[in-house]
């Protein structure tokens, strides 16, 4: 009750302040006057073109170039790990294992033949040939799984090349615009409903924007991908099903494998449902953030027991 008490009183102590509401500072020089963004950053307004040019030719080229050394390492090294993993799986280890699954499939043929040919030794050659069989299917599948995993790692890079230009735009605009302007909150919070990351491009935060999309595009992709792999064990299931000699145990691996395959592409679906709310709310603090000076939105106040209390208001 004494919290409440106090809660209200400080938002009718912000009410009877016009006047610094409408400023959109906190009134007191000391604080009005410091410095926004002392962080670091460039000190002097950067190129666009050569800004976002710079990171789409290198990642991390425009925030280096912006004097975010951090940032730009951490795109560089990560882009490059999960693009030379993809480039390597396609490239290498994909191929070997379709190779090899092809060569047993060519030995299984030659087995068959030798079979009609060679009666005495039909048994014999039949067991050798289902080897083969069943070894070319466990190439087959680790080389599907790898052009899974693959797909996802390569999604992943190109999305974070992407964020990384859009935060490259991001620095630049925040190195022409150093007043930070006052933002509606209920405008922030429809425009991220009407599209996603529209509260973001509403706030200028592009590289919050180009953070999203990169996970919602990779999460398509890796959600389109897990499908794939679905449909393959399901038509792997049914040829074992259709082969007699296809034991109890195989089927139950590919069933296994299906459901968790199916399991993960629904995970990608809550996933992108999460983030799309995510980024509703994230616009509407960034929004109610931007007059965080502002005594009409946040403010230490004497409550009737002399304890303080914050009060936070939020029109809508």
């Amino acid at each position: 009750m004494v919290k409440s008490t106090a809660i209200a009183a400080g938002l009718a102590w912000i009410a009877l302040a016009p006047d610094v509401r409408a400023q959109g500072h906190s009134g007191i020089p000391e604080i009005d006057t410091l410095p926004l963004r002392d962080w670091g950053g460039p000190d002097h307004p950067l190129s666009y073109p050569t800004t976002i040019g710079l990171s789409a030719l290198v990642p991390g080229g425009g925030q280096i170039y912006g004097k975010h050394p951090v940032r730009g390492g951490f795109l560089i090294g990560l882009e490059t790990l999960l693009a030379g993993l993809a480039i390597y799986s396609n490239a290498v280890d994909i191929p070997h294992w379709r190779d090899q699954a092809d060569e047993a499939l060519d030995e299984a043929d030659l087995l068959f033949l030798r079979e009609s040919l060679e009666p005495d030794s039909a048994a014999t050659l039949e067991g050798l040939r289902r080897k083969q069989v069943a070894f070319a299917r466990d190439r087959s599948r680790l080389a599907t799984q790898q052009q899974d995993l693959a797909n996802s790692q390569l999604a992943w890079a190109i999305g974070m090349h992407v964020y990384g230009m859009l935060d490259a735009a991001e620095i630049a605009w925040l190195s022409r615009h150093r007043e930070i302007e006052n933002r509606s909150v209920k405008r922030a919070m429809w425009y991220g409903l009407a599209f996603p990351g529209g509260g973001q491009l509403y706030n200028h935060r592009y590289g919050k924007f180009g953070m999203l999309w990169m996970t919602l595009g990779a999460s398509v992709v890796s959600a389109w991908s897990r499908q794939e792999m679905v449909d393959v064990l399901k038509r792997r299931y049914d040829v074992a099903l259709r082969e007699n000699a296809s034991g109890a145990t195989e089927l139950s691996e590919i069933k296994k494998d299906q459901t968790l395959f199916r399991k993960r592409r629904n995970q990608y679906f809550w996933g992108m449902a999460l983030f799309y709310v995510y980024a509703v709310l994230d616009g509407m603090v960034d929004a109610s953030l931007s007059d965080f000076d502002s005594p009409s939105k946040f403010a230490v106040v004497p409550g009737p027991d002399g304890s303080l209390a914050l009060a936070w208001n939020i029109p809508f």
